[in-house]
């Protein structure tokens, strides 16, 4: 049984001898990663909890493939007391499919019959990381390799590709969600991988990992939403300043207006 914590040790690649660890461990659906999006204009929010999970293969021209779906909670709300569509909606569809050859891995979305490089583990530093949305026209500054260090994850030592403060693990993506793009969205928008788990035992991607992994039971979670980030109201991230209104946001697209006096 793996453990349920991931302890991440950070050190430099010459240090160990490395195995490459697959993107795709097995094809009977014991991946599972999660991930937010979200984003909000002080008035309204919306929000994304993403889910995908492995289940099968399929054989697209001469190659075989993972099949991914992908599970969504999809929430809108209001921010600011005012007028805004509220709703909370779950859907499952299938997401596309994956392979890899040569410590690259390639996805051919649902909507396309041509597959795209989302990974490449066989960078160096100064190298330009693929974008994991497929966006081959992405702005390659964001996307520059500034250093490459080790981190042990559920007992293998896996290539960590850093970029600033955005990051891609071997054998599990990227800090900013499996298929999202590495750059950020506007301060007003929040976008990260959460969770990975194997064979049902999730591990820490981030900084929290306390929603439950099984994909079939995303209406059922309980746990509290995560603190983000803290704005004020020209979205400007900021420190928690006394008698100051400021913006909450949470890790599952909330936002508060929160004041804190001395």
């Amino acid at each position: 049984m793996k453990s349920l914590l991931l302890c991440l040790l950070i050190l430099p690649i010459g240090l160990h001898a490395q195995t490459y660890v697959p993107f795709i461990s097995t094809n009977d659906s014991s991946d599972t990663w999660m991930e937010v999006n979200s984003c909000n204009d002080f008035s309204c929010f919306e929000s994304f909890t993403n889910r995908y999970s492995i289940a099968g293969d399929t054989t697209i021209g001469s190659f075989q493939y993972s099949k991914i779906f992908k599970k969504v909670k999809h929430v809108k709300g209001t921010v600011m007391g005012e007028w805004c569509d509220e709703s909370i909606n779950y859907y499952e569809y299938y997401f596309g499919a994956l392979r890899e050859n040569e410590k690259q891995v390639f996805l051919v979305p649902s909507f396309s019959s041509s597959e795209y490089l989302a990974y490449d583990f066989n960078l160096s530093v100064g190298d330009t990381l693929p974008s994991p949305d497929g966006n081959i026209s992405a702005n390659p500054i964001g996307r520059i390799i500034n250093t490459i260090d080790s981190v042990l994850a559920f007992g293998s030592f896996r290539k960590r590709f850093v970029v600033d403060s955005r990051y891609v693990i071997e054998g599990i993506g990227a800090s900013t969600g499996l298929f999202n793009p590495l750059v950020y969205y506007p301060s007003e928008c929040y976008m990260a991988m959460h969770c990975y788990a194997e064979y049902g035992t999730p591990d820490l991607f981030l900084e929290d990992c306390n929603m439950n992994l099984n994909v079939y039971e995303i209406d059922k979670e309980t746990e509290s939403p995560v603190l983000v980030k803290i704005v004020d109201y020209m979205g400007r991230e900021t420190p928690v300043i006394p008698n100051t209104t400021l913006i909450y946001i949470f890790s599952d697209g909330t936002t508060k207006k929160i004041s804190k006096f001395q």
